[in-house]
């Protein structure tokens, strides 16, 4: 079983040079040496917030800019920074990105609701089956939200770093093994999650966003169709 977001092709950016592109943002597009060296988890909502403002026209306000050039991107990548803006150990923990998200969102006059799923070290008792990483993975990409993917430490995955977050675009799901398709710095790479988890000796973490069923209530209630004040 295959699943991806509706539009991925709405994550490529334009290189001012006409013959390359990215796919999602990249760290070293930040304008300071701290954030080009911690900017990994800002970069990836960036990417999360880009792709919801360009998919779901009730989210447009989520990404400022008229194109997805790199300049452009940039910027929108330096609007995002200052509500997930990483401390001495990163984005290192869940909540730091989920709620750096819906502060943008919300400064945008926009309320997400954040969805989130921790993952504990290989050795933590009670931790979750591989099956949970699968099923949360399917529901973000089924509400069309690119998924925010946090490892500690990569374990027997070469293809992705430690301590760092990449953004899931797509899935494989099969009975031993759970590819990912991500966008990680520009571009475009597939990790195996289940390696992944099976090995890692650390902690990581799985977020995704949809639209707040709250706003609309407060949107009807301001706006009464019988004419009545409330």
């Amino acid at each position: 079983m295959e699943l991806s977001i509706s539009h991925p092709a709405l994550l490529s950016i334009a290189d001012k040079d006409p013959g390359r592109s990215f796919f999602g943002g990249a760290q070293e597009w930040y304008s300071t040496d701290w954030s080009r060296r911690a900017g990994c988890g800002p970069t990836c909502a960036s990417n999360i917030l880009a792709y919801l403002s360009l998919s779901h026209p009730a989210l447009l306000p989520l990404y400022g800019y008229g194109s997805m050039d790199r300049a452009d991107f940039s910027r929108h990548m330096e609007d995002v920074y200052p509500h997930l803006t990483p401390g001495r150990a990163g984005l290192n923990r869940v909540e730091l990105f989920s709620d750096g998200v819906a502060a943008y969102a919300a400064e945008r006059g926009i309320m997400l609701e954040s969805h989130t799923l921790a993952l504990p070290g290989r050795m933590t008792r009670g931790r979750p089956a591989v099956s949970q990483l699968a099923e949360f993975i399917k529901a973000g990409l089924k509400s069309d939200c690119p998924v925010g993917f946090l490892n500690l430490h990569r374990g027997r995955e070469k293809n992705l770093q430690s301590w760092h977050w990449v953004t899931i675009v797509a899935a494989e799901f099969e009975e031993d093994r759970l590819l990912v398709t991500v966008s990680d710095e520009g571009q475009q790479i597939k990790l195996d999650m289940r390696l992944w988890y099976l090995t890692t000796p650390m902690r990581g973490a799985l977020a995704y966003f949809s639209e707040n069923p709250a706003s609309y209530q407060q949107v009807d209630a301001g706006n009464p169709k019988d004419g009545k004040t409330p």
